[in-house]
């Protein structure tokens, strides 16, 4: 993302090898228990829906300029495949063509509505989209809404306005169509409570959903989601509670400096991935306390949500079950049951694909539960075989939850190297020949280009396997003290949602883990003084 929100943070964490990196540990600890909202990079798709719901919210012109910031020379926005730009480029164009309708003479507006629009006709219209959150909803509601506002461009003299309403309307985009309003409330009319996991997603249904749907006041953000709060509140009459939500979307919005991220607040998400990826390195001695103070907030009867206002799920359980596994804290360990679905877990209820990586994090979790709880020995053996069935042909796995398979394929590999047994070691010998592969000469990984994310996974692929030589360990171990050290921008998104974000303390936590365990394994040279993190997004 070439531009952030603006209130500055302090500069990444210094990796100094195993030397220190308790300290450095403690150090982001710190840093992301006194931040209640979590570190994440902001969204195009989530913060021009919110524009186009509340148009008039506090810092809108802003919130327009950094979009038209964010648009590419060649008319799209977001970052990735070009499936992973749909969304963002469909959001972004409905907000400024409405936006451009209240002020046509905008240049700006009209070249960007323009350059949107063509790079949305030139979508293909076969093909699946990636399978981030909804986005079998989210598109065939923003391809109808463009086509709505075409359709109902106002009258007027300027020549903006008349091009508009002669402009072509827009078809199937990766082999998903425009859904109008009417056929979406259609569906809607035959349930009989809307389903919590859509409440993530209800500015895509806000215009269709019939009264008895609309979700009743939320605690905080509707779904944890800011584009869904802003509907919510634009369909919504004043009173106490449309004064208290909307007040939830203005902290929100200050927080990350006007804009918003996918969800928000995510501490709970990102605290427990944080915990999980220093605890497999050892670099938790003495964060007990602090543990156990994050953890006993997020257990409550069916499992761990991720953020309030979310469904409970397995991989946000398996995550807080394995740390209070590893540092001996009191926890459930029948937690995950309610997901069980015969042979691996469902992520949440009513999952229609499976997750690879909150399978391996659940086979993590119960392996570290064994020694005291023999009863889930059957479950790791189903687990591990489900887990091997999901490899590819060519020795990689891929998820849901990630654009990168370097990242599946690490937490399958981490935890079939742990508690697969001897059968599961052609398995890692298929991943690790699979992540030698595709190392770049200079060391890195990455699926759009080198990052030190991606090349942390990809040492951790080699790390977990029998056999592995030392030299291309090396070789990824001096990158990442050369990509590191120069202080490079922030990681590029990507992590799954509506779209592809940056968990930046969570990806850093990673990072340290891995940093730590080369050190003994595989030494660089020494880096640079003033070896970083990647700089952070100033959120």
């Amino acid at each position: 993302m070439s531009r952030t929100a603006s209130r500055p943070t302090p500069s990444g964490l210094d990796l100094p090898g195993r030397r220190g990196s308790a300290q450095q540990a403690r150090q982001l600890l710190d840093r992301v228990d006194a931040d209640p909202w979590g570190q994440f990079t902001p969204s195009v798709y989530e913060t021009a829906r919110v524009h186009t719901h509340l148009p008039g919210f506090p810092g809108a012109a802003a919130r327009v300029d950094w979009l038209l910031e964010q648009q590419a020379p060649d008319g799209r926005w977001g970052t990735g495949s070009a499936g992973h730009r749909l969304l963002p480029t469909l959001s972004a164009t409905v907000a400024l063509l409405a936006q451009l309708y209240d002020a046509p003479s905008e240049g700006r507006l009209r070249t960007a509505v323009s350059r949107g629009l063509d790079a949305l006709r030139a979508v293909p219209g076969h093909g699946a989209p990636p399978d981030t959150a909804a986005v079998e909803l989210l598109v065939p509601v923003l391809l109808a809404e463009v086509n709505r506002l075409l359709d109902t461009a106002p009258a007027g003299s300027h020549p903006a306005l008349r091009v508009l309403r002669l402009a072509p309307r827009l078809g199937p985009a990766h082999g998903l169509s425009a859904a109008p309003a009417a056929a979406l409330a259609e569906r809607l009319r035959r349930l009989t409570a809307l389903p919590v996991k859509w409440h993530h997603c209800y500015e895509a249904l806000a215009s269709a959903v019939p009264e008895a749907l609309v979700p009743p006041p939320p605690a905080g953000l509707l779904g944890g989601s800011p584009a869904a709060t802003a509907a919510w509140l634009a369909r919504t009459p004043a009173g106490a509670a449309h004064h208290r939500v909307t007040a939830a979307l203005e902290a929100a919005a200050q927080r990350y400096g006007g804009l918003f991220p996918e969800t928000a607040p995510l501490a709970a998400f990102e605290r427990l991935w944080v915990l999980a990826a220093l605890a497999e390195a050892g670099l938790l001695t003495g964060a007990e306390t602090l543990a156990r103070r994050w953890l006993e907030p997020l257990t409550e009867p069916g499992g761990v949500r991720g953020a309030p206002g979310l469904a409970p799920d397995a991989d946000d359980t398996a995550m807080a079950l394995l740390v209070a596994a590893v540092l001996g804290l009191p926890h459930d360990h029948d937690a995950l049951a309610p997901f069980w679905a015969g042979d691996h877990f469902a992520c949440y209820l009513g999952e229609e694909t499976g997750s690879l990586s909150a399978n391996a994090h659940a086979l993590l979790a119960l392996g570290a539960c064994l020694p005291h709880h023999p009863a889930h020995r059957s479950t790791v053996t189903a687990l591990r075989g489900w887990l091997a069935a999901q490899q590819t042909p060519d020795g990689h796995w891929t998820d849901k939850w990630h654009a990168s398979p370097l990242y599946a394929t690490s937490r399958a590999a981490t935890a079939l190297a742990r508690h697969g047994g001897p059968a599961a070691r052609p398995v890692l010998r298929r991943a690790a020949r699979w992540a030698l592969r595709t190392q770049h000469p200079d060391g890195s990984w990455g699926v759009w280009g080198a990052t030190a994310e991606e090349t942390g996974y990809g040492a951790r692929i080699l790390l977990a396997a029998p056999g592995t030589p030392a030299e291309p360990l090396a070789r990824a171990h001096a990158y990442l003290a050369r990509s590191l050290a120069e202080d490079t921008p922030a990681h590029p998104p990507l992590w799954h949602d509506k779209t592809l974000y940056t968990p930046t303390a969570v990806v850093e936590a990673e990072l340290l883990a891995t940093l730590h365990t080369l050190a003994a394994r595989a030494p660089a040279p020494a880096p640079a003084p003033g070896y970083r993190t990647a700089r952070r997004p100033q959120a």
